[in-house]
This record gives structure tokens, sequence and C-alpha cells, in this order.
């Protein structure tokens, strides 16, 4: 039936086309369609009215109905929302470039021109608090990260790390450390955060919250072994120096210490020194005898040997115990010397010196045995000394001097 029809409306154009080249302006023609009991009949010349008219209808409607497309008015939203997009970004990334280049005042404009497109994104507000830190601008620095962060509150952790830097280098501490606890209550294993946490308590000199942080970074790895073992004397240091006046403080402070802490010079020499101050010279000479029966240290044992603690002579027989075992150790041949002096022992004190420089020669020590001698009244001996120790020291001249009168 379908074919039928096609081939019947195929012959009425046929005719049509006939028609009108056969003389259609004279005659125009009569058409009749008949359809089972159904009839139309008209000229050929409305026929051709007829379809024009209602192939102009049809066009028309077409025209409309793709004019009111609700997918065609999608896709150009879309077009336009891209374009936005894209201009958004293109202003981001020009003002991070400038801001790289140095060029603040392009940066600035270039990343709140981005700010004011509906695709902006939390980069722009952490360019602009860069830029107003950059020059000066703490406050507004801060306001930029207030209004990026009402803006994108899934980039709050990243804005609040910024503002933890920015706080940090304007040197409100208190309020950078309010920041990153806040922040390490979300991320307890961030690495970063927990180093900056670390530089932040050091400043503050918090030593008791450093102590606190001190198995988290070991636990997250957050800085190499020797930066926690340094980390961890300076914590005990600190410590130790906030209760310089209470002995008691500062003995329960060097039993909880680890023993390779009680063994290390510096740690030891300062906790001695603190003992000392506090009025306990027996503490203080202890102290660095435990240290040194442990681990035999050069700086320890010097240090011994200055330790003003009214019980020389005690350290000198210490200390004779000692070279029994280390006949030959310079160091130790000094700290006599010294503990002799302390003593009064001059003629001790000087076989002791002696038997230092002939193992080695320093300034130092030259010095002392030059003072020695001259106070013995063995001034060509001391002048001598005197001189080796200048020349130890490096301190000749290679200038010209005035001949001897």
């Amino acid at each position: 039936m379908i074919r039928l029809f096609a081939w019947s409306l195929l012959v009425i154009v046929v005719a049509l086309a006939l028609s009108l080249t056969l003389g259609f302006p004279q005659d125009p023609g009569y058409l009749l369609i008949a359809f089972g009991n159904s009839a139309f009949e008209t000229s050929i010349f409305a026929m051709l009215i007829a379809v024009c008219v209602v192939y102009a209808v049809l066009r028309l409607g077409w025209i409309l109905l793709s004019a009111l497309n609700p997918w065609r008015l999608v896709s150009a939203g879309r077009r336009l929302r891209a374009r936005r997009k894209a201009n958004a970004k293109r202003s981001t990334i020009q003002g991070l470039l400038s801001l790289v280049r140095g060029d603040r005042v392009a940066s600035l404009k270039l990343l709140e021109r981005g700010i004011r497109e509906p695709d902006a994104s939390s980069v722009n507000f952490l360019g602009l608090a860069y830029v107003a830190n950059q020059n000066g601008d703490v406050n507004g620095a801060l306001e930029w990260l207030d209004k990026g962060e009402e803006a994108y509150p899934d980039a709050k952790s990243t804005l609040m790390s910024l503002r933890a830097e920015i706080l940090l280098q304007a040197n409100r501490l208190e309020e950078c450390v309010a920041v990153l606890q806040h922040l390490r209550s979300n991320s307890p294993a961030d690495t970063t955060l927990l180093r900056l946490l670390n530089r932040v308590y050091a400043q503050l000199e918090d030593w008791d919250s450093l102590e606190k942080l001190l198995p988290v970074l070991i636990k997250y790895k957050a800085l190499s072994a020797e930066k926690l073992s340094e980390l961890a004397d300076r914590v005990l240091l600190g410590q130790l120096r906030n209760s310089a006046s209470n002995v008691s403080d500062l003995q329960q402070l060097w039993k909880k210490a680890k023993a390779s802490q009680c063994e290390t010079p510096a740690l030891v020499i300062e906790y001695s020194n603190l003992l000392l101050q506090a009025g306990d010279a027996e503490g203080a000479r202890r102290a660095l005898e435990k240290a040194l029966k442990k681990r035999w240290e050069s700086e320890t044992l010097l240090h011994y040997g200055k330790l003003e603690s009214g019980l020389a002579l005690k350290q000198l027989l210490a200390a004779e115990q000692w070279q029994r075992s280390r006949p030959s150790d310079a160091a130790l041949l000094l700290t006599l010397a010294r503990l002799s002096l302390r003593c009064e022992l001059w003629g001790k004190a000087r076989e002791y010196y002696e038997a230092t420089l002939a193992i080695r020669m320093d300034a130092n020590s030259l010095v002392e045995y030059a003072e020695l001698m001259r106070g013995l009244g063995f001034d060509s001996e001391a002048d001598a000394a005197m001189r080796s120790a200048v020349e130890t020291a490096g301190l000749t001249s290679s200038l010209p001097v005035p001949p001897r009168q």
C-alpha cells in the first residue's frame, strides 16, 4: 500500500511537471484523485498553490521549532559556561605567571579579575593572599583567606596552611599555633604540618609541647633521624634552662633523659653548670664524672678542669686515678694542670703543663703555662711560651719592624 501511494505521488509530480512544461498558462488543467469511495478534484494551478502554501507553513514551523529547541539552548549555555571558565582560568594562570616574574601589581589585577568570574577557584584566593603578604599587608592577606574559606569550604585545609605560614612569618605565633592545632585535628599524619608545628613551638620555646610532639614526629618520620636527635637534645636543654633555679627539677629532668643524652658533652656541661648555679656543686662534679665514666670525651674532661666547684682537690684526686690508665692523654694532662693550679700546687701544675705541651702544643695551654712561669719568676721561659703561643695561633706578622736598639 505504501509503495502504491509513493508511486502514485511520483506519477502526480511527473504529471504536474509535464503540464507546466506543455502550456500550463493557457490551460490550468484538471486533477482528480480517487481513493476508494473518496475523491478529490481541483485544477492543477490550485493544487500547485496549495503545495506551495503547505511547504511554506511546514518550513516556517521547522524554523520556529529549531529556534525554540531546548537542546540548542542547553548547548549554548554549555558553550557560554565553557567560555567563562576558560576566561577565569586564563586570568588565574596569567596572574600566577606575573607573580613568578615578580610583577605583583599585574598579578593582583589578574587574580582579582579571575575571582569575579563565576568559575573562579581557590587558587585565586591563595594567590591574592600571597601577594598581599608579600606587600606587607598581613591583615589583607588574612581577609583574602577568610573569603576563600567562605567560597570554597572544600579547600579550607589548604587555605589554613597558608594562613599558618603567614602568621608564622608575621611572628604571630600564638595565632599560628591555634591554626596548626585545628589542622592537626583533621590531618594528624600530615608531615608538612608537623614540621611547621615543630618550628612554631621551637620559636615559642615551648619545650613541653615539643616534648609531646616528638613521638608523633618519630612515628610519621617527619624529620630525619639526625634532626630528631638534635631536636630531642634541644628540648632537654630548654627544659633544663627553664628549671635552672630548682635543683630537684633539674635532677628529675636528668633522670628521665635518655642514656645517650646523659653522655652528650654539650648537655652534660650545661647540666653541671646549671647545678653549680643552683648551689649543688657536688652534683655538678658527680654529673661530669659519671658521664666520663660512661663515655670518655675530651670536651667533657676539659670542662671538668674548668669547673669552679670549690672541690678542686677531690677532682684532682679523681683525675689522677684516671691518669693511671691514660698516661698520655693530652686533655687529661691539661685538666690535671688546671686542677693543680686551683689547688695552688704550682710545681705539680708546671709538670703537668710541660707534659701536656710535650704531647700537643696549643695556644691556650701555652698562655696558661706562660702565666704560671711568670708567676714563679721565670720570665724568660714565660716570654718563650708566649712567643710560641702567638706562633701556634698563627698571629705572626710579616710586616717590617724597627731594629732593636
